[in-house]
């Protein structure tokens, strides 16, 4: 118990050094709601921030001024949401005080953050491992059909993607740069660095190249992100009229609640764009608390299966909410070159371009996968193709887990 405590604390601490450090001037303070005896986080979030519907926005205001709290500099967000900017004072403590005034802890809410579901933060998922390919995969589709793809990660490495030699990557047609790998002037690879191309394989082994068009964002920088920043690039790829989003992050949100600024994103934007399937990580924790975006009922949430697919990895979340479970164990991945240390201090040298990495990370793009794989064998839209995936899951079902795909 003393030493999964210590790791957590270390975990916690790599990954506010990595959310600190983040290029592009996207840096922010990461916080965390303990519970007592520091044996677990609560929740994750974002300092100095808070979010509101922007209809309720002078109700909160008057609760600042009857506080008798600082008043807020306000901003436009995404999906009619508005941020509070409250420097100077812990943003999850102004919203508990809020909460009581206004009696009604849903009207204002912290800034949530997320993490990659990989060798994920505060999870017992595996970090990467020196290995080699050929990556596996199955055989181009054949059919009619179509499907335009996002992968939500840290964005794509062309460089990686070239020296890798897997021509799939032929299909990623738009994407943002993954830019944060290494440590600025050395070879040292940042925890999370590859991540999103390590996705978008995953995903591409299943769909083919051939009738799949991928965009890859890169919100998903030195391996978390605020709710804001990636609800915001949902909202650009869903109105851009994507069929599939691969998720590969999430959250726990203050108990008892979801976490708004996703609520928001379905009631302003996923709502009007039905034929749009989000498939989310259902989270590398062990345990069946509801994990945020996979949680929600609009979204298909994947958990891991062991490599040979006859069990739930013990560190996979479960439960009612987790639609399938498909392989996310030791999946064979393109990886940078160089020098990575682990939570542990040691270190490895990475010489050949691949890895193996475990985490629902990797389960949830072959589930985005094999949806737009059926878009083009059926000719369907993606709804459909979703529907007959997760039929085939509950044919495939594993006692005492649940619906299953084996590949």
């Amino acid at each position: 118990m003393q030493h999964d405590r210590e790791r957590l604390h270390l975990e916690f601490e790599r990954l506010r050094e990595n959310s600190a450090r983040r290029s592009k001037d996207r840096g922010f303070e990461l916080a965390a709601r303990w519970n007592r005896d520091e044996t677990e986080i609560e929740y994750l979030y974002r300092q100095g921030q808070l979010i509101c519907d922007e209809r309720d926005l002078d109700v909160v205001l008057a609760a600042f001024e009857e506080l008798r709290l600082d008043r807020p500099e306000v901003l436009e967000g995404p999906v009619g949401l508005v941020i509070l900017h409250v420097s100077e004072t812990d943003a999850a403590e102004v919203a508990d005080k809020l909460a009581e005034s206004l009696g009604d802890e849903r009207i204002v809410a912290p800034n949530h953050v997320l993490d990659a579901q990989s060798h994920a933060v505060m999870c017992p998922a595996t970090e990467p491992l020196a290995a080699y390919g050929p990556i596996p995969e199955l055989g181009e589709p054949i059919g009619p059909g179509d499907a335009r793809v996002a992968v939500i990660d840290t964005g794509f490495l062309p460089d990686l993607a070239k020296e890798s030699g897997f021509e799939r990557f032929s299909a990623v047609r738009t994407y943002e740069v993954d830019d944060d790998v290494y440590a600025p002037g050395t070879d040292r690879i940042q925890p999370y660095g590859g991540h999103g191309t390590a996705a978008t394989a995953r995903l591409l082994a299943v769909s083919g190249s051939r009738s799949v068009s991928v965009e890859v964002r890169d919100c998903l920088i030195g391996g978390a992100v605020d709710e804001l920043a990636i609800v915001a690039d949902l909202e650009r790829v869903v109105r851009a009229g994507v069929d599939v989003v691969s998720v590969q992050a999430g959250l726990y949100a203050r108990p008892g609640n979801t976490p708004k600024a996703f609520d928001m994103f379905y009631r302003r934007v996923l709502s009007r764009h039905p034929q749009t399937v989000v498939v989310a990580a259902a989270g590398n924790h062990g345990t069946d608390v509801p994990f945020w975006p996979a949680a929600y009922s609009w979204t298909t949430a994947v958990g891991s299966l062991t490599r040979g697919g006859d069990a739930r990895t013990s560190w996979s979340n479960f439960g009612y909410w987790v639609d399938a479970y498909v392989s996310g164990e030791s999946a064979l991945v393109p990886f940078p070159n160089g020098t990575y240390t682990y939570v542990d201090k040691t270190s490895a040298a990475f010489t050949n371009g691949h890895a193996v990495w475990s985490g629902t990370s990797f389960a949830t793009p072959v589930v985005a996968g094999l949806i737009a794989r059926r878009m083009v064998e059926r000719d369907v839209d993606a709804r459909v193709a979703r529907h007959i995936v997760l039929q085939e899951a509950a044919i495939g079902a594993l006692p005492e887990t649940g619906p299953r795909l084996i590949l």
